[in-house]
């Protein structure tokens, strides 16, 4: 980000120290909020995997925003639309991570959560070496569009792929169902 505001949004070293903790600061935020979108949706009936599924949708609808930073003329309107992708994708990446816990039995969830992190990190690594290529040839533009696209095809692949497990009977239901 300091890169990107320097060379393209002209700013110096004091203007980044005054604006590029806001991304930041909106990704913190951005955790709270998934977590919030998912109780507000299982108060009005949606079951839990449907309502993590919706917080992620809902990030990564508002991760939309970040494909117009290269378009705005405005350096705050685009340090407004990066606050707005952190926000989002804090908003998705909590979201899902927090799925392994509701699809996977207790002791697979570690294991399950290291391969998100481990998959995750290695899909960064590739990425950021794709980016410096990116930035050098084409600029940041399509940058910041595939983010919001590959934001969107996330949430398509979650609702293809993840579904709402199967209800499992309670003990009093398992012990009712021995008797009979």
């Amino acid at each position: 980000m300091p890169l990107y505001l320097t060379t393209v949004r002209g700013f110096d070293l004091a203007q980044i120290a005054m604006f590029a903790w806001l991304p930041f600061l909106a990704a913190d935020l951005g955790c709270m909020f998934g977590p919030i979108v998912v109780l507000w949706l299982q108060k009005r009936g949606v079951r839990l995997i449907n309502a993590r599924r919706g917080a992620f949708t809902v990030g990564a609808c508002m991760m939309m925003g970040v494909a117009f930073v290269g378009y705005v003329e405005s350096p705050y309107a685009a340090i407004a639309l990066l606050s707005l992708a952190g926000f989002a994708h804090q908003t998705l990446s909590v979201t899902v991570i927090t799925m392994s816990s509701d699809l996977f039995r207790r002791n697979e969830v570690a294991t399950v959560a290291g391969m998100c992190g481990t998959f995750g990190n290695l899909g960064l690594l590739i990425f950021s070496l794709l980016i410096g290529g990116m930035m050098a040839t084409v600029g940041y533009t399509p940058f910041f569009v595939s983010l919001a696209v590959l934001d969107l095809v996330a949430a398509a692949v979650l609702w293809i792929l993840v579904r709402e497990p199967a209800p499992q009977p309670t003990g009093f239901d398992t012990l009712t169902l021995q008797k009979t």
